[in-house]
């Protein structure tokens, strides 16, 4: 697919994006956004369902949404609170060793570069994108298991692994045009494009799509 074609497939994305009932969508009013609510959010996500990080998130920031209010709690009791994300006890170090980190080095702030984001133990890449692009609004795509198998899907590209996706992105599209794709593109693949029983008859991109009857744009 063009990257052109892939345009005009996105701006059909986003004319229907208000109705989709997709887990991703309800983070934006689950509880207080602020860069490090996001961070921390990001961090419960790793191999979790949306819908439990977000129950998650919602149990963890009542008690704590802010680095010094973090600290105040034991490790213990983070993991219980974010119970039953996985690796939750992993993960309950993980967040009080990234907020040590953000007020030793950063003053409590969360960094809004990629360079020093992915400084910190524990953010890489991804976890760094999602961070930018939703905390500070930069133009930046993180390449999860949905946008990876989307953009393979649709025939934008061909990569073997989230990470090849990621690089393959940067010449496909303009900077400018990356902000976005990723809650796009993983609402779209939660609640029309779905790995099992996906919901072709609903696709506001049918016709767009290779896999699918009808028209191919490839």
């Amino acid at each position: 697919m063009s990257p052109e074609r892939f345009r005009e497939c996105l701006r059909l994305l986003e004319a229907d994006y208000p109705n989709w009932d997709a887990p991703a969508k309800r983070f934006e009013k689950a509880y207080r956004r602020t860069p490090y609510t996001i961070l921390i959010s990001t961090l419960l996500s790793f191999q979790t369902r949306d819908e439990v990080t977000l129950e998650a998130g919602k149990r963890l920031f009542a008690l704590a949404d802010t680095p010094e209010a973090m600290l105040g709690l034991s490790e213990e009791e983070i993991a219980r609170t974010i119970y039953p994300v996985g690796f939750w006890r992993k993960k309950a170090a993980g967040i009080l060793e990234v907020t040590r980190t953000l007020l030793e080095r950063h003053g409590g702030e969360v960094p809004s570069t990629l360079s020093e984001l992915t400084a910190i133990k524990g953010i890489g890449p991804k976890t760094a994108k999602i961070v930018l692009e939703n905390a500070y609004g930069q133009s930046v795509a993180a390449v999860d298991t949905h946008v990876h198998r989307i953009l393979n899907l649709l025939g934008v590209v061909e990569t073997a692994s989230p990470e090849a996706t990621d690089k393959a992105l940067e010449g496909l599209l303009e900077p400018g045009e990356l902000k976005g794709l990723n809650k796009l593109l993983v609402s779209f693949g939660q609640a029309i494009c779905r790995p099992r029983n996906p919901l072709c008859s609903r696709c506001p991109i049918r016709s767009c799509c290779p896999k699918a009857p009808g028209k191919s744009w490839i």
